[in-house]
């Protein structure tokens, strides 16, 4: 049935079936090795230009649209092209104007029609009986005009917005830049020097505490065994992680210390090297898809048993207030575990457990900045795919300042990325008004509204 209905209409305009006024004509393949790339006739899937071809199959300007993949987007070529086998191509009529065509495919959203349940596609025949509405060739011209009036005006505040959201990620930098030099707590720091402790205080206790928690566990060791050691010859195979040197590095305040990860993480691990069994339920499995938008999603995970989850060691089991930090592909991404949920995770994350005297908030932050990605991207492997292997991990330095410090410097960026966040997400809704805006004056334009 069409979709044709009777409905009061300019003067001179018809409201007509698509199907009696185009027809949609398929596409022909062209693989991407019998394609001559240096060629000027570009080549038309249905996400837009993909490639370039020496020769077109369409000598005249015509519309693309999607009919497999992305389904009804609208492309427009003002040349001959190529349209390939995964979209249909539209020569206009006599009588049509191409970019009013254009407009009000766009706005008739064809897409809506996929039925399909595994790759989506539009059927023609479908689309054929869709309502399009026919104005006069002189007026179709004079609403593409104004169309796209209307549409610049509308271009130019989403330009301007998505500049905003791009300083804003630069703001943020800055942001965490001015905390790992210091800057952004110099008036603060100055004002309470008396009451810091120098961070090589502060690491000289957790490098302590360290060594006993090990000292204590391996003489536990021992007596499992029943086998107490004779002398202290034991303790000699604990290896202290070394201070990293300062010189390449830059000044920082004083009373603050260089120091690497493995200083102010107790374990810096990843998930189980091996394929875990799969299940329809139990325990949540996450992989690098699930964390890098930099937070926890469990919307979509799969499942391990809960006998594989029990079987792993503690180290590999996070818990919240620990980090995770991904190490391959879409690496340098920091995420909180803020939930008490049981998961575990592949081994393209690392699992970051910070030593109970240091603030996970600052060291979240820290994680988070340019300065530490640098360091991962150079100490990366791989080059299809980069990877950030564990020991490099555990030696990218971070300026460690006194536990108060911490705190401070965590609150302060906190304080000023809910600001950059709440703008960002401002701009974004103001982008997604312009959409709809657009949508406005399409339905007004196919109703005789902007003439």
């Amino acid at each position: 049935m069409s979709e044709v209905a009777v409905k009061e209409l300019p003067n001179n305009w018809q409201e007509i079936s698509l199907g009696d006024l185009i027809k949609l004509e398929y596409g022909k393949s062209l693989t991407v090795k019998d394609r001559v790339e240096t060629g000027e006739i570009s080549v038309f899937g249905s996400s837009g230009n993909v490639g370039r071809h020496d020769q077109p199959l369409v000598t005249e300007q015509c519309l693309i649209v999607g009919r497999k993949g992305n389904v009804g987007h609208i492309f427009i070529s003002h040349k001959p092209c190529w349209p390939i086998d995964t979209v249909y191509y539209v020569i206009p009529p006599k009588g049509l104007d191409i970019k009013y065509l254009y407009y009000q495919l766009g706005h008739l959203d064809l897409g809506r029609l996929d039925k399909s349940t595994a790759i989506p596609g539009l059927n023609r025949n479908d689309a054929y009986k869709v309502a399009f509405k026919l104005a006069p060739l002189d007026q179709q011209k004079r609403i593409v005009a104004k169309i796209e009036e209307l549409f610049s005006h509308i271009d130019a505040g989403i330009e301007a917005l998505n500049k905003a959201k791009q300083l804003l990620k630069q703001y943020r930098q800055s942001v965490l830049k001015a905390a790992v030099t210091g800057e952004l707590t110099k008036e603060w720091r100055e004002q309470n020097k008396d009451k810091l402790e120098p961070a090589s205080q502060l690491l000289e206790r957790i490098l302590t505490e360290r060594r006993q928690k090990w000292e204590e566990q391996q003489l536990e060791q021992f007596k499992a065994k029943g086998k107490m050691p004779k002398n202290d010859k034991w303790k000699e195979k604990y290896k202290e992680p070394e201070l990293p040197g300062a010189e390449d590095l830059p000044e920082i305040p004083e009373g603050w210390e260089w120091v690497s990860l493995q200083h102010v993480f107790d374990v810096i691990t990843d998930g189980d090297h091996q394929a875990p069994p799969k299940s329809d339920c139990g325990i949540p499995f996450l992989v690098i898809g699930d964390v890098n938008q930099g937070v926890l999603t469990f919307g979509k995970t799969r499942f391990v048993p809960q006998s594989y989850y029990d079987s792993l060691a503690d180290i590999r089991k996070p818990l919240k207030g620990d980090l995770l930090y991904t190490v391959v592909g879409s690496y340098g991404i920091p995420v909180r575990v803020d939930q008490d949920v049981p998961f575990c995770v592949q081994r393209h994350i690392a699992i970051l457990k910070p030593n109970e005297n240091i603030s996970v908030d600052y060291l979240y932050h820290v994680l988070s900045s340019g300065f530490v990605f640098k360091q991962a991207t150079e100490v990366s492997t791989g080059t299809a795919q980069k990877t950030v292997p564990l020991g490099g991990l555990r030696e990218i330095k971070i300026p460690l300042p006194s536990t108060l410090e911490q705190a401070k410097i965590a609150n302060d960026i906190s304080s000023k990325i809910d600001q950059i966040e709440r703008a960002d997400e401002n701009s974004s809704k103001k982008i997604m008004l312009a959409g709809k805006n657009k949508q406005s004056i399409l339905a007004s334009a196919f109703s005789g509204g902007l003439l």
